[in-house]
């Protein structure tokens, strides 16, 4: 007996030992635990306190896109209550128009190409309303690593949208306006124009005649002879100055078509200076109307007089054609050119004025200049199919 307690005593003491270290490591487990549920417990009552007291719209959806979480902001932004968007789909309040962007990068989005992705949509309120959101999509992430539920926050951009919306308003107000008086203008001019060839040309004309008539009977008197010659002289000045205004308020080749007015245009350039000017057109025969045609004129008129007053260039090619219902004119000198950033006020304003002539029409006007490599001034109007032939 004393050789069996003997043998006995360290067993029971090693089980003891073994049973206190156990014990020991099952309630250390325990209060591990007991802090993780309490860390968890805390965890969650912050995420649902922040999620439902957010300022922006917050939601939860499933693999499907169906809500099964909302917060009171997501509920008050789209209109619906959350029982019936815990029925509902994303795809149920997205703008039509927005889906096909949303479906595709949520797609990405749960297959873990992307860890987040946003997006400015539409949203339909249950009103019919349509309202703008900047919308946050991130993953949420199960125990495997895999994605399980995707949290959107909707942040209402509407206010913003309708700035722009008001802004982009107000723009093609005034384009319209400014469109409206240009147009007004030209009319005034083309008036001004015709009231000074037909009645103040013809007047001068007259009156020419009527000093050659003075003229032979004042051939026996030098000295009255000498001084109906100056008149006449001074009569044949006057008439050309006034067609060289008349042209210049509105050329009497535009009444023939852009064509005959450009290549008045260049023959004048040549006129007046030493600048060589070529002409490359696609398309003798096409016909635009007077408003479109006037823009490309004053276009080409307003490039080839910035030519000859700063550019230095020796060369000048104007192209013209038609293409995919487009009007397409480009001007290239091998001038000087210039930094557009740094551009004079002046010329600025020269540049403005034929790019606000241009976005009237529904066109668009590119300016590419490098110092010392010349200036290329391109335009593309559309055309309407009774334009062209």
């Amino acid at each position: 007996m004393d050789a069996l307690s003997t043998l006995q005593s360290p067993l029971v003491l090693t089980i003891a030992v073994l049973g206190l270290g156990l014990l020991s490591a099952a309630l250390a487990a325990i209060a591990k635990l007991r802090r993780t549920q309490e860390e968890m417990r805390i965890s969650k009552e912050f995420f649902q306190s922040t999620f439902e007291s957010a300022a922006v719209g917050m939601a939860v959806a499933d693999q499907g896109g169906h809500y099964i979480k909302v917060n009171r902001a997501m509920c008050n932004f789209v209109g619906y209550s959350e029982a019936e968007l815990l029925g509902m789909s994303y795809h149920d309040v997205t703008h039509p128009d927005d889906l096909k962007e949303n479906v595709q990068a949520r797609a990405r989005l749960l297959s873990g190409e992307l860890p987040t992705f946003h997006q400015e949509k539409r949203y339909v309120r249950k009103d019919g309303q349509i309202v703008w959101a900047l919308m946050v999509a991130s993953q949420v992430l199960d125990r495997n690593g895999r994605v399980a539920y995707s949290v959107g926050q909707m942040l209402n951009i509407e206010p913003q949208k309708k700035v722009e919306r008001d802004l982009l308003e107000s723009r093609r107000q005034l384009r319209e306006l400014s469109s409206h008086q240009t147009t007004l203008l030209e009319e005034e001019r083309k008036h001004i124009a015709r009231e000074i060839h037909d009645e103040l040309g013809q007047r001068l004309t007259a009156l020419k005649m009527e000093i050659s008539l003075l003229r032979l009977c004042f051939g026996n008197n030098p000295e009255l002879f000498r001084i109906a010659e100056e008149m006449r002289s001074l009569a044949d000045s006057t008439i050309d100055v006034v067609r060289q205004v008349a042209s210049n308020l509105r050329p009497a080749a535009l009444d023939l078509g852009l064509v005959p007015a450009i290549e008045w245009l260049a023959e004048d350039l040549q006129l007046r200076s030493e600048i060589s000017c070529q002409l490359e057109i696609g398309n003798e025969e096409f016909i635009m109307d007077d408003t479109q045609a006037t823009v490309a004129f004053r276009v080409v008129q307003e490039s080839l007089t910035n030519i000859a007053r700063h550019s230095g260039a020796s060369e000048v090619h104007i192209a013209l054609w038609d293409g995919d219902a487009q009007l397409h004119l480009r001007i290239h000198d091998n001038g000087c050119g210039f930094n557009p950033v740094t551009a004079s006020k002046q010329e600025s304003f020269g540049l403005l004025g034929m790019r606000e002539r241009v976005l009237a029409m529904g066109g668009t006007l590119q300016l590419d200049s490098t110092p010392g490599q010349g200036t290329t001034v391109s335009i593309q109007m559309p055309l309407q199919e009774n334009d062209r032939k």
